[in-house]
């Protein structure tokens, strides 16, 4: 697994950097399938407002996910982002979960009409 972690308007220190991985390479014991992982971190300053952006982007077998949340620091937006993927990465399973065993009632009731 693949993790790039890219800083726009902000300096990723080593410190965050380790705060990323352990808890985005975290989402692993989620799915093992995950080949890559791209988080972007950025400071947005707008009109007397200071935020701080995460987003992330999973690459999971053939699909992709993504989520970006914004916070007042940057920790609380990698914890959001975090908890969003888990989300998503359940879902994920559910809905492949839920077309094998569609998948598989199919073939059965074909099997007994012949």
């Amino acid at each position: 697994m693949n993790i790039q972690i890219t800083g726009k308007n902000i300096t990723v220190t080593p410190a965050l950097q380790a705060y990323v991985d352990d808890k985005i390479g975290g989402l692993i014991k989620y799915n093992e399938a995950i080949t890559e992982i791209r988080v972007t971190l950025e400071h947005v300053r707008e009109q007397r407002k200071e935020e701080y952006r995460a987003a992330a982007q999973l690459h999971v077998g053939h699909e992709v996910l993504f989520t970006e949340e914004v916070a007042v620091d940057m920790y609380g937006a990698i914890d959001i982002v975090k908890d969003e993927l888990i989300r998503q990465l359940r879902d994920l399973k559910n809905k492949l979960e839920t077309k094998h065993r569609k998948a598989n009632a199919a073939s059965r009731d074909l099997k007994s009409a012949v």
